[in-house]
């Protein structure tokens, strides 16, 4: 299903920038034959990678661990997701495994619930002939589970701005499902390119505000350049457990392992922006794509999370949300760009799941000490 076929000459060629965007989504770090960057197919060295996927165990406070619920009768893939307080969406399937393993322990994706509900109209929106939607025939996958009281809707989103055609059918999936679970708080979370020099490396950026920077497929749209900013106060206070017990644990499995992921909280002192482009791009040393030049905020680029600000402007109530991201590759150097896309999708390829344990424990963390009240 993804796009491991093709070389990675031509998924670094400025013709390959949609392909290149599909297989950092579908990429499946379990499988050693889909590995094109960080090592050759089904090698030695891809088998080994594809074989250490499995966290080390979190040392949860007491009485809020991530608890997976079984829903009986079990769900039908066309049903609605259920109602919740919380409302987690992911991307790919290295986000998705990481998240499964940290909110939804002991149930993997492949035993998550497929999501078909509206499908036919959702389907009828998607123009991308290679959209990984298309090919799975869904919308995506979902489970639930709890933190504390705190029940959790948590879902693998398959459609994509970057993937499927002008109409972008993510948008209206954000309002389904934002309808149908009617959440307190609402977080998009996953992989990102880190922004600015000293973001390293699977730190994790806590956004109030995400811009697009579209200048592919929606260059010309109205919203191109939009800014949507979440109503959510956030506290890097309440951050300490994530940060000093829990992050720590798996960190070693990234490189320069001593290094404690920072977590960049968007506050009024220090500015934490996302920044949503509708191709995989990527920081430099020299900003060649111009994110930083385009917002000196940015913290975090990445390809879905305006779509999410853009649907609540649809919305009459719309939630609190917040982009939670972690970065999955730091600022590239050199001024080679064919080499630092083939340098940025390898260390996806290595750490992408990694990093992404720690965006996915800080969203316990804003779920356990954030959550917006029943009131406002």
């Amino acid at each position: 299903m993804t796009s491991h076929t093709a070389t990675v000459a031509e998924l670094t060629s400025d013709a390959g920038a949609a392909d290149l965007a599909r297989h950092i989504i579908t990429f499946d770090p379990r499988e050693p034959d889909r590995y094109l960057f960080a090592a050759n197919a089904g090698s030695p060295e891809a088998v080994e990678l594809a074989a250490r996927l499995t966290p080390d165990p979190i040392p949860w406070p007491a009485g809020l661990a991530p608890t997976p619920q079984t829903i009986d009768p079990a769900p039908a893939d066309t049903d609605p997701l259920p109602a919740g307080d919380v409302l987690v969406v992911t991307y790919t399937v290295a986000e998705a495994y990481a998240l499964a393993d940290v909110l939804t322990p002991g149930v993997d994706t492949t035993a998550w619930t497929p999501y078909r509900n509206g499908w036919t109209a959702l389907r009828a929106l998607i123009t991308g002939h290679r959209a990984p939607a298309l090919e799975l025939n869904r919308a995506g996958l979902w489970h639930t589970t709890t933190i504390g009281d705190t029940r959790v809707v948590v879902v693998k989103s398959d459609l994509h701005p970057a993937t499927d055609g002008v109409h972008l059918p993510i948008r209206t999936l954000w309002k389904q499902l934002v309808d149908q679970v009617r959440p307190r708080l609402v977080i998009t979370t996953g992989t990102a390119g880190g922004v600015q020099a000293d973001t390293a490396l699977g730190d994790v950026v806590l956004a109030r505000t995400v811009r697009w920077d579209c200048t592919h497929t929606f260059a010309h749209a109205a919203f191109a350049h939009d800014t949507y900013t979440s109503p959510l106060r956030l506290h890097p206070g309440e951050l300490t457990t994530a940060t000093h017990r829990l992050l720590p644990v798996n960190a070693v499995h990234v490189p320069d392992g001593n290094h404690t992921p920072r977590v960049w909280v968007d506050a009024p002192a220090h500015r934490a922006q996302a920044v949503s482009t509708d191709f995989f791009a990527f920081d430099d040393t020299e900003d060649h794509y111009g994110l930083r030049a385009y917002d000196p905020h940015a913290r975090a680029v990445e390809m879905d999370d305006a779509a999410l600000g853009l649907a609540c402007t649809d919305l009459t109530d719309p939630p609190p949300w917040v982009s939670i991201r972690n970065a999955s590759d730091p600022q590239m150097t050199g001024t080679d760009l064919t080499t630092q896309k083939t340098q940025a999708a390898a260390i996806y390829e290595k750490y992408g799941y990694w990093t992404t344990i720690a965006s996915a424990i800080t969203c316990w963390a804003v779920i356990a000490h954030s959550l917006p009240t029943p009131d406002g």
